[in-house]
């Protein structure tokens, strides 16, 4: 396979509660994150996918400020990331891949603790709790790791920040409890018009609810779209006549990715006129991508290649 560099379908907005500039990130030789431009409108909730290694923790630890970048800018909630306001910070909700530490202490203290460091009339979320359902007498240490998962959660988000960034906050918990927590935020983003980017392997609970789904491999965004775009704007090309020559496409196509058979991802087809895709059609079978798991894993296999 090979495949199309970095693709966006969106422009960058200066008003955006997160905007992500041209951000690199090195540790040693290693170049962890390449050239990433990305906006999250408010109210939007958006997936980043990736295999192990793509920088997907590295950007989020980025995003909240506990890693600065090499190059490149974030702006978070009207502020550059280095220097937030504590008004600004108090409205960001971060879910770490790990959560560690604070063993001895029983769940309610270290959540009355935590919630000190804000507003009391912020200091509660009822539905989330009774998501969680943890015994506020339980040590830290005697949690399951489904357990500690959710207490990192409620730890996060019982302020119900305008921001949320979460790494893997669902790899630890069973069906159920995950799909109950993702409709959990999902609607409660909706509802206050709130921000969220959660990056996951799990795709099937949140490709229904994503307004934007984001690709990123070996450090670099492969792909950035929104439903619409996936549904109007990309399709899979198959050649209806054998041989080695591919059939001419229209001039407004982009190859994103293409296989050995000759089959090709393309974007741009809903600007094409009618006459343009009936000309298609003629000598490419279309069809439409059916989840953004396929677009991941072309693109992917396409970068291996």
């Amino acid at each position: 396979m090979t495949a199309a560099a970095t693709v966006s379908s969106k422009p960058i907005a200066d008003n955006a509660p997160l905007r992500c500039l041209q951000l690199s990130k090195r540790f040693g030789t290693q170049e962890v994150l390449k050239d990433i431009s990305f906006t999250l409108d408010a109210g939007e909730f958006a997936v980043l996918i990736g295999p192990n290694g793509a920088g997907k923790s590295t950007l989020l630890s980025i995003l909240v400020g506990l890693i600065l970048p090499d190059r490149g800018s974030v702006f978070v909630l009207d502020g550059e990331i280095a220097r937030l306001k504590e008004a600004q910070r108090l409205e960001i909700g971060y879910v770490p891949q790990d959560f560690s530490g604070f063993g001895w202490m029983p769940v309610g203290e270290l959540l009355d603790y935590i919630g000190a460091f804000y507003p009391r009339e912020r200091r509660c979320w009822p539905e989330l709790e009774d998501w969680a359902a943890l015994s506020r007498r339980t040590r830290v240490q005697e949690l399951s790791g489904g357990q500690r998962q959710r207490l990192a959660i409620v730890l996060a988000l019982r302020h119900r920040p305008r921001l949320v960034l979460l790494d893997e906050p669902v790899s630890s918990l069973d069906p159920r409890a995950r799909l109950d927590f993702v409709r959990l935020l999902h609607g409660d983003c909706r509802a206050r018009g709130s921000t969220c980017l959660l990056s996951s392997h799990i795709l099937s609970d949140l490709e229904p609810l994503a307004d934007r789904s984001l690709i990123l491999h070996q450090g670099c965004l492969l792909g950035d779209w929104s439903t619409v775009d996936r549904r109007e704007d990309l399709r899979w090309l198959y050649p209806r006549a054998d041989g080695l020559d591919l059939p001419t496409l229209p001039a407004g196509l982009e190859v994103l990715t293409k296989t050995t058979d000759g089959t090709i991802l393309v974007r741009g087809w809903r600007a094409l006129s009618a006459t343009e895709r009936a000309q298609s059609e003629a000598l490419w079978r279309s069809e439409i991508p059916q989840d953004m798991g396929s677009i991941f894993l072309a693109l992917t296999d396409a970068e291996r290649s």
